[in-house]
């Protein structure tokens, strides 16, 4: 009993144990953020379906909640991408952030002054900057890297040896 104890409680074994343990329960939760937003997303469409066919709404009414229900999926998209791959996509929240903050430019733009003009603008440069930059800069910088890699290891193999 004792020898069973001490293989339980090595450090490797706790480690192992206690992450399996606390990942199980990250997917619960990520399980049911993924549910509410399933959830969330119904609402918002019959919300739009009834507002567009009872209510004959005009189009400023219905465009914030269509961006609404856009950031919803953008979520949905987001943790499951997260549950098959175990990581985040930096892409899908850049992505997702600039749908939010385009849906409040399109709700507040009548009541702007010159300076929240400016101020979303730069705002808005800056996120799609954080969208492209990562996206195609570095990945052409990660493909050119990879291909002098690649290079230098053919020259090696290549080389003769010389026993």
């Amino acid at each position: 009993m004792r020898k069973k104890w001490q293989k339980l409680v090595s450090p490797h074994n706790v480690h192992k144990t206690l992450g399996d343990t606390l990942e199980f329960f990250e997917d619960l939760i990520i399980l049911a953020l993924t549910g509410v937003i399933f959830y969330i997303s119904i609402i918002a469409i019959f919300d739009i379906i009834s507002l567009v066919l009872y209510k004959e709404a005009k189009a400023l009414e219905v465009i914030p909640k269509f961006l609404y229900l856009f950031i919803l999926i953008e979520l949905f998209r987001l943790l499951i991408y997260y549950l098959k791959e175990r990581e985040l996509d930096t892409s899908l929240i850049v992505k997702t952030t600039l749908i939010a903050v385009l849906r409040e430019v399109i709700i507040k733009a009548p009541h702007f002054k010159f300076e929240d003009y400016i101020g979303a603008s730069v705002l808005i440069l800056v996120i799609g900057a954080l969208y492209y930059v990562p996206k195609y800069i570095f990945r052409k910088e990660f493909y050119r890297m990879k291909k002098t890699k690649v290079k230098s290891l053919r020259k090696e193999i290549e080389k003769p040896d010389n026993i």
